[in-house]
């Protein structure tokens, strides 16, 4: 417990109350303390001590003219003022605290102090740095980093964090932390490094100390090369640039691949600077190509960018052949090899040494690379060829000369069947031979489409074995012979039997609101028959086909329509093929979007009616057929198709019939002399598929019928009448004609009937 006052002032019954000082760190400062003398007024000589609260010894010692004792640390601080008063100069943050005046009067009867006083003493000092990190902190990238910084000052003063000089405070965010004054930094990057202060502040002022943090990692390039287009015989220069800590960085650059010291005839004209720039002396054309760059520090995993050299160069010609083989009596072509940067413009010919024109001879042309195609080789090609080519840029000069020798294709001894069955997991042998003059042509099979990575050898003799049939031999493979002048080609089919079916293709998907129809095309079916299912669901994407819902398709129809569907929802279509052997592949996979609410007005139906009056009339120079347009059509007519009929099949006599015609002459029914049946189409074009009407008319073309005007017009009133009376009448009277004059004539009897079963006319 403290007492404030001294025992002698108590014993009076005086009560003294404390005093509260308050000074600033490096100011001076008066701690109080009075004197009282004795009731008789006499002057009696004293000593003064002063205590600081803690502490059992005073710190501060006076007796009247003798030199005061004072503690080292208040040493050239402390001293006496007025009476008892002490004066503290240059005040320290440790000097606050409780302080003790105690008088002892050296000639009172009682050993006691007299006059004493508490004082408090509060220090208020500005922020300082008790602890600090280093000037300078290394941490690996990826690793951790703690920054501790301690502050003292009155009051406590508030430590936080500032980044690059930003007064705004660093906070707890995702790999940064920052506590009692420290700051961690975890999973440190490259973006981290820089210079970190801390900030101490309180009312009595702010202290400021920065670090700057130092990633160790490697090289990160903030310059990279760009492509540059240079001509033929200049320098080529790239830049890169990189930054790393430490910065001991090597720089390597590679063409293409290789590593550019490494390529022969461009590492005597290459050189790499210290910061990593690349010139290339005199370039080449050879020297186009991608340059990589590639710093390093042995830190980590080297970073790299590239760039592009091209090169402008004129156009020159390069390996050219010594000798040119082209076939005999067949398309040939006349090479000029042309390397040009611009594209070439032209190239000049010349043949045995005299210019070349291409249009003294006959089937000859000149094509847009500059080479020479040749109809039909034949022996008035042969002869010494040299080409100059040119482009924007000039020419490099002549080529070397080339003689034309004429070589005989290959042909083929034996040639590979149409089609070929067999169950999977057989062998089968697919025969081709092929010859040629003087040697032998190459053969070589490939498959058409996606190719096979079954076992598959070529016979000494051309031919193709399988020696065990797979699935993915299913397909069309091509025979190739080549010798030195061209190649040639023979197709087959091979269809693997007992196999899964084969994935769908052609998957089309139209969607609605709430359906959508699937068509597709089937796939081969292994040999079985073959049904399919629709896979579907919405699009996500952790799903797969085997996730989604599943349909079986009835029979074996090739559409489906799925209900049920959310609008303005994305699905996804497969289609799944199957026979009693398994499973085949998914088809590809369709993505559509249903339609939202209000449904969109649907597309308006394309209505179109058979062609008019169809009718057909012997003349000498063949059978005319007349017509007259649909009655009713809402788009345009793109264009008429006229088929025949002997038997059963079907035979297209014109599929291209502009829309503006209604007459022709069918000169191949010149020889027709059976009851023939014909068809007339129109064709119209709406937005999504083409749309076909048909009129069709049964004659009996004769032999030595005459074509007449008058016929003609007779049997196109009939067909506007409409009247099956009148037309029996006319034809009546026209056989009797016919009679009269004497001449053999067959009975013609026209008749007009459509697949729409009504009559047009």
């Amino acid at each position: 417990m403290l007492i404030w006052c001294s025992r002698n002032i108590c014993a009076h019954g005086v009560r003294e109350e404390p005093q509260f000082v308050t000074a600033r760190a490096g100011e001076s400062v008066v701690l109080g303390c009075d004197v009282s003398h004795p009731l008789n007024g006499q002057q009696t000589p004293y000593v003064v001590e002063w205590f600081k609260f803690g502490v059992p010894i005073p710190f501060f010692i006076n007796f009247r003219f003798y030199p005061p004792h004072v503690d080292p640390e208040y040493a050239g601080r402390a001293s006496l003022h007025g009476k008892a008063s002490l004066q503290i100069d240059q005040v320290r943050s440790e000097d606050q605290g409780w302080y003790e005046c105690r008088v002892l009067m050296l000639e009172q009867q009682y050993d006691t102090f007299h006059n004493g006083s508490w004082v408090h003493l509060t220090v208020n000092a500005p922020p300082t740095f008790t602890d600090t990190p280093p000037q300078y902190v290394e941490a690996r990238e990826g690793g951790s980093i703690t920054l501790t910084c301690t502050a003292f000052g009155n009051p406590k003063p508030v430590v936080t964090w500032l980044r690059e000089g930003d007064h705004s405070c660093l906070i707890n965010i995702l790999f940064v932390q920052v506590s009692d004054g420290s700051l961690t930094v975890q999973a440190i990057t490259r973006e981290d490094r820089g210079a970190y202060s801390c900030h101490a502040h309180s009312d009595q002022g702010e202290a400021l100390y920065t670090t700057r943090l130092l990633v160790q990692g490697p090289p990160y390039i903030v310059s990279p090369p760009e492509n540059i287009t240079v001509n033929i015989s200049q320098n080529a220069q790239f830049t890169c640039q990189a930054e790393a800590y430490p910065g001991n960085l090597t720089y390597t650059w590679y063409w293409e691949e290789d590593n550019v010291y490494f390529k022969n005839d461009l590492k005597l004209r290459v050189r790499i600077f210290i910061d990593g720039t690349l010139i290339i002396y005199r370039v080449k054309p050879e020297d186009a190509g991608k340059y990589t760059c590639s710093p390093s520090n042995s830190l980590g995993i080297s970073p790299s960018a590239s760039a592009y050299l091209t090169l402008q160069y004129p156009a020159r010609v390069v390996n050219m052949p010594p000798v040119i083989y082209v076939p005999r009596k067949l398309p040939g072509i006349i090479r000029c090899p042309v390397d040009a940067n611009p594209p070439v413009t032209s190239v000049r010919w010349e043949k045995d040494g005299y210019p070349l024109r291409i249009e003294k001879y006959p089937g000859w042309s000149q094509m847009a690379d500059g080479s020479i195609r040749v109809a039909e080789v034949t022996e008035d090609s042969l002869g010494t060829y040299t080409c100059v080519p040119y482009n924007v840029l000039g020419t490099m000069g002549q080529s070397p000369p080339a003689t034309l020798v004429l070589k005989d294709p290959p042909y083929f001894n034996v040639r590979p069947g149409g089609e070929y069955r067999q169950e999977a997991g057989r062998e089968l042998v697919i025969p081709c031979a092929a010859s040629g003059d003087p040697e032998i042509p190459t053969i070589v099979w490939r498959k058409v489409g996606k190719p096979s990575r079954s076992k598959h050898n070529i016979l000494p003799s051309g031919s193709l074995q399988f020696v065990s049939l797979s699935k993915e031999d299913h397909g069309e493979w091509e025979c190739v012979a080549t010798n030195v002048v061209t190649s040639i080609t023979a197709s087959t089919r091979l269809f693997v039997i007992g196999t899964s079916p084969h994935a769908p293709t052609n998957v089309h998907v139209s969607a609605s609101t709430s359906s959508a129809n699937v068509s597709w095309e089937p796939g081969y079916d292994g040999g079985f028959e073959q049904t399919f299912s629709v896979w579907y669901g919405p699009v996500k994407n952790d799903l797969g086909p085997h996730d989604w819902l599943s349909i079986p398709v009835p029979g074996s129809q090739t559409w489906l329509v799925v209900q049920g569907l959310e609008p303005k929802t994305a699905y996804q279509f497969s289609v799944l093929a199957q026979n009693k052997l398994g499973t085949g592949p998914f088809s590809e996979v369709v993505t559509v979007t249903t339609g939202g609410y209000p449904i969109s007005t649907p597309e308006p139906l394309v209505l179109l009616t058979p062609p008019r009056c169809l009718t057909a009339n012997r003349t000498q120079q063949g059978v005319l057929l007349t017509w007259l347009p649909p009655a009713n059509h809402s788009s345009p007519i793109d264009h008429y198709i006229i088929e025949f009929r002997l038997g059963e099949r079907w035979e297209v006599l014109d599929d291209l019939i502009p829309a503006t015609e209604t007459e022709i002459i069918a000169r191949d029914l010149i020889q027709v002399i059976l009851t023939t049946l014909i068809s007339l189409h129109t064709f119209v074009w709406s937005s999504k598929l083409p749309i076909n009407n048909r009129g069709e008319i049964k004659v009996n073309i004769s032999d030595e019928g005459l074509a007449k005007p008058v016929v003609a017009g007779i049997v196109a009133t009939i067909c506007f009448l409409a009247a099956a009376i009148l037309f029996s009448t006319l034809a009546a009277c026209f056989v009797n004609k016919q009679h009269r004059r004497k001449l053999k004539r067959k009975r013609g009897k026209s008749f007009l009937t459509s697949r729409h079963s009504y009559l047009s006319c």
